[in-house]
């Protein structure tokens, strides 16, 4: 009894001794003392002895981390078997082995052996330990970790958040495992897309590893590589080579020339150097890679298929296509292998090869591979909108280039499909979450929508307001609330999405077909989806440009190409100054026929002759063009030969839009944007002697004066007049923020009143001479959807506060921000109408519409949004929207009535003359969701 009981104690000083060098990263030094404890525990205690298992185990995890997973594996097996006699299926050492030799088959990359193993062990230790267990915080990591890697990120984050918790809570936020998990969710945050998020994590780990650790721990290494590859992919090459090169020395020194993660490593820096260009660097160091990494662990290791695409990538980089195929083919194989057909890697490898290709001159194939790829891309695409926030996904959107290859072949009908399915789907997935939550029986959804709008606004004003406490303190705590927000914001939009996901549907975008849409275009009519896009020029080489797709009523669809970006935006440009005035009439006139030579004429020669009506579905900053005022080669305006209409994407036709049966028309008119008696007079008195424009100066917030718009008052009288006791008219002073707030699903919603566009300004900025201007935190309003809005009652006394570094309470400041109007509720609203100058403004996002007022209203829920592209006139608008408003009325059809007002009034103005024409009529437009018939199903609903 007193020799087993030296023995236990002898195993478990020396198993101490293998712990505190495992941790140090000293594996070759503990390696033998691992073994001698197996030794001493097999003669001693027995081969089926607990202690004996533990020693196993210690063996076998020394094994794996010096990338000998042959030995390991043996190891691990009789180290389960072990306990699993002696100790039962379901103890917590039972649950370490199978952790353990999942792990170990997650390395080898035998991702279907690993899974239910990870699952047991978790199982085991939620029942044993408890939820909050740091065991059952491991579990949860690990297989997170499994799912990120087989692409499943919607599976993959909360297993990452619930672990982190957990583990922060149980050891700390500095614990090694804690930041393990860390550098976990950050390489999911990069493989989002979401790079800032990424880079404060591992930076967050790589200071605390490098001070507990100390320089040139192994572990060091793993974050090391995970910063530089995510600096890699923002293309700061500069910050990425000295890091690569850090974690290659650590690696090599730690673990050996011969270990898998040296390998890795080594990868890593000659696909930087691959990327740089500088080639020569680059092959010997992939042949290295490979040379370690297929010895270790196998032809068939996902690793070995990574290594396999970069040494392909070089050799095509080389215009070597020989050597550059077959290395192509043979990682797609073992990508489809290991990782299966759908996974992300897998998609980029098929991409590769439909590139290459098309440099071989094999179109065929090319339109093959390119299609297998895009069906890999929608199925991660899913899988990405079914539980991230917007700015997830807007940020993942970034990050992808869905219509490359089928734009570069000419593969119209592939591309068709690929455009209706993409374009826009980020917002077309919040719409749907929003519609999903309110439809819902169950009242917590509808509270989701109630709490996010709260968060989103408590978020702005923190934003946007300067605090009157500029203590340090008082700056951290409103740091933290700012934080916590975003995180909250982020917390209930992907809470949004997953209910959506839970439904067992898929995202209504990506099952979008050509003959859907077309079944719903007039039988004149075509879509005109316009793409900016980036095109292949060959040998790696890509260029900026635009295209058409063109969608028929029936028949095929085609692809016309437009040329290069940087030769159309310069039109575009000078298009947008000359609509203003700021040109002469020559110049107008040139543009206007440049645009229409270089845009419309390409896509006109392949319309049928009987087309009538063109539904435009605009990208990039063709979204500021009024194709209605383009010359035609016998100097007619476009709108004189075609009724057109706008959408954001052509799948907008399809969506289902039911009347509220709310009848009411509400109007706001004529703000009184400044409570001063003394200035209100004054403007309108002075807006008498002129037709007064309804536009603002933008330089700088102190600029930036709101005159009174009395001509809008005559307007809201019109419609008063015309609708009869159906309206509610809110003026001057009664024509606030919280009135707008509280409308609710009106048929109609008229706003006369000023819409700007702010460009990207400093907030926080000081001009009080008697206060330090370092005392004031500064802070840029950045995002597009603060900086686009609607200005109502007490506007210019916000606007005042804001130019001398103060922030009004924000729930009635005046300021409507396009951000602010996603919140407002407009389902079943039949039309908006923005008589406002430049509401169509904004900032164009290649693939998702405007960032600005328009995306706001349509994330409202409104069917019809007017809006204008460039200032309009008070007098002049007051006409045509009355002309408009008839029309509409008579013939419940909202987007043909506005092409048939602004082709009158374009032709009458012309006789004046073509700047008037364009000026005045040219910068309405209206862009629509939902059928072109369902205007007159509400008109009899309501």
């Amino acid at each position: 009894m007193a020799d087993e009981q030296d023995a236990v104690a002898e195993v478990s000083s020396l198993n101490k001794q293998v712990t505190k060098l495992y941790q140090a990263g000293k594996f070759n030094e503990a390696a033998p003392i691992a073994q001698k404890s197996l030794e001493l525990s097999e003669k001693a205690l027995g081969p089926d002895y607990p202690a004996t298992a533990q020693a196993l185990n210690n063996l076998a995890a020394l094994y794996g981390s010096l990338g000998d997973y042959a030995k390991a594996e043996p190891l691990y097996q009789r180290a389960l078997k072990i306990r699993e006699k002696a100790l039962g299926p379901n103890h917590p050492d039972t649950a370490t082995s199978l952790n353990n030799l999942a792990a170990l088959y997650g390395s080898l990359g035998d991702y279907a052996k690993a899974k239910p193993l990870f699952q047991r062990a978790l199982k085991i230790r939620e029942k044993a330990l408890g939820p909050n267990h740091p065991d059952t915080a491991t579990s949860l990591n690990n297989l997170g970790e499994l799912y990120r890697s087989l692409g499943d990120y919607a599976k993959a984050e909360p297993l990452f958040q619930r672990a982190l918790n957990t583990k922060e809570k149980a050891l700390g936020p500095d614990h090694p495992d804690t930041l393990t998990f860390l550098n976990n969710l950050g390489e999911l945050y990069r493989s989002l897309g979401d790079y800032a998020k990424a880079e404060l994590l591992f930076q967050r780990v790589l200071k605390i590893r490098e001070k507990a650790l100390g320089p040139n721990h192994s572990g060091i290494a793993m974050t090391l590589s995970s910063l530089a590859l995510l600096y890699g992919s923002m293309g700061d090459y500069a910050k990425a080579e000295p890091l690569f090169q850090r974690a290659l020395k650590i690696n090599e020194q730690a673990l050996g020339l011969d270990h898998p993660d040296t390998a890795t490593a080594i990868n890593n820096l000659a696909a930087l150097y691959g990327y740089m260009g500088d080639y020569a660097k680059a092959e010997p160091l992939f042949q290295r890679a490979f040379k370690v990494h297929e010895k270790a662990l196998g032809p068939d290791h996902p690793g070995t298929g990574i290594i396999l695409n970069s040494l392909a990538l070089l050799y095509y980089s080389l215009g070597d296509y020989a050597k550059a195929e077959p290395l192509f083919q043979r990682a797609l194989k073992i990508n489809e292998k290991a990782l299966g057909p759908d996974h992300p890697d897998t998609g980029n490898i098929l991409d590769n090869l439909g590139f290459l290709k098309i440099d071989l001159g094999d179109k065929k194939d090319a339109i093959l591979l390119a299609t297998r790829a895009r069906g890999v891309e929608e199925k991660y695409l899913s899988n990405i909108l079914s539980f991230t926030s917007e700015q997830r996904r807007l940020t993942f959107q970034k990050t992808t280039e869905p219509y490359t290859l089928f734009a570069t072949l000419g593969s119209a009908a592939e591309l068709a499909q690929t455009v209706l399915r993409q374009k826009g789907v980020v917002l077309d997935s919040l719409l749907e979450d929003h519609l999903v939550a309110e439809a819902s029986a169950d009242p917590r959804q509808r509270e989701t929508i109630t709490q996010l709008r709260s968060a989103k606004q408590r978020l702005m004003q923190l934003v946007l307001e300067v605090p009157k406490d500029l203590s340090e303190a008082a700056q951290k705590l409103r740091t933290v609330e700012k934080e916590k927000l975003s995180t909250e914001v982020e917390r209930l939009e992907a809470g949004l999405a997953r209910q959506v996901a839970g439904l067992g549907k898929a995202r209504r975008a990506l099952s979008i077909t050509v003959p859907q849409v077309q079944s719903l275009l007039p039988k004149q009519g075509v879509l005109i989806e316009l793409l900016r896009y980036h095109h292949y020029l060959g040998k790696g080489k890509l260029e900026n440009r635009y295209g058409a797709v063109v969608i028929p009523a029936s028949g095929e669809p085609k692809w016309i190409p437009l040329g290069a970006a940087a030769e159309l935006e310069k039109d575009i440009k000078l298009y947008q100054k000359s609509v203003r005035g700021e040109a002469d009439e020559p110049t107008l006139r040139y543009v206007l026929k440049a645009l229409e030579e270089r845009v419309w004429a390409p896509i006109e020669k392949a319309l049928l002759a009987d087309i009538t009506t063109v539904i435009v579905s605009p990208d990039g900053e063709l979204s500021f063009v009024s194709f209605a005022t383009l010359l035609t080669p016998d100097d007619r305006f476009l709108g004189e030969k075609y009724s057109i209409r706008y959408v954001a994407s052509g799948r907008d036709l399809l969506r289902e839009s039911k009347p509220s049966g709310n009848s009411m028309t509400v109007v706001f008119a004529n703000p009184d944007f400044d409570s001063s008696q003394a200035t209100t007079t004054q403007a309108i008195a002075s807006s008498s002697a002129v037709a007064l424009r309804r536009s603002i100066e933008m330089r700088d917030l102190a600029s930036i004066r709101l005159p009174a718009l009395p001509g809008t008052a005559k307007e809201a009288a019109a419609l008063e007049k015309r609708t009869g006791k159906a309206v509610k008219v809110f003026l001057g002073s009664k024509a606030t923020e919280a009135e707008l707030n509280q409308v609710s699903s009106p048929r109609v919603l008229h706003l006369a009143t000023h819409g700007f566009f702010l460009p990207e300004i400093e907030l926080g900025k000081q001009t009080n001479l008697l206060q330090e201007p370092s005392e004031v935190p500064k802070t840029k309003l950045e995002n597009p959807m603060h900086r686009s809005g609607l200005a109502l009652a007490g506007a210019q006394r916000t606007l005042n506060a804001w130019s001398r570094g103060e922030v009004p309470p924000m729930e009635n400041d005046g300021i409507v921000t396009a951000e602010e109007v996603g919140g407002l509720k407009l389902n079943g609203t039949w039309l908006v109408v923005l008589s406002a100058c430049e509401t169509g403004s904004g900032e164009a996002r290649a693939g998702e519409g405007v960032m600005g007022l328009r995306r706001g209203f349509i994330q409202a829920g409104g069917q019809n949004l007017l809006m204008t592209l460039w200032p309009i006139y008070d007098q002049m608008a007051v006409k045509i929207l009355s002309d408009f408003y008839e029309i509409a009325e008579r013939t419940h059809k909202a987007p043909e009535a506005l092409a048939e007002v602004q082709r009158t009034w374009l032709v009458k103005l012309r006789k004046s003359s073509l700047p008037a024409a364009v000026g005045l009529a040219g910068p309405f437009i209206m862009s629509s969701q939902g059928k072109p018939d369902q205007a007159r199903a509400s008109r009899s609903n309501s």
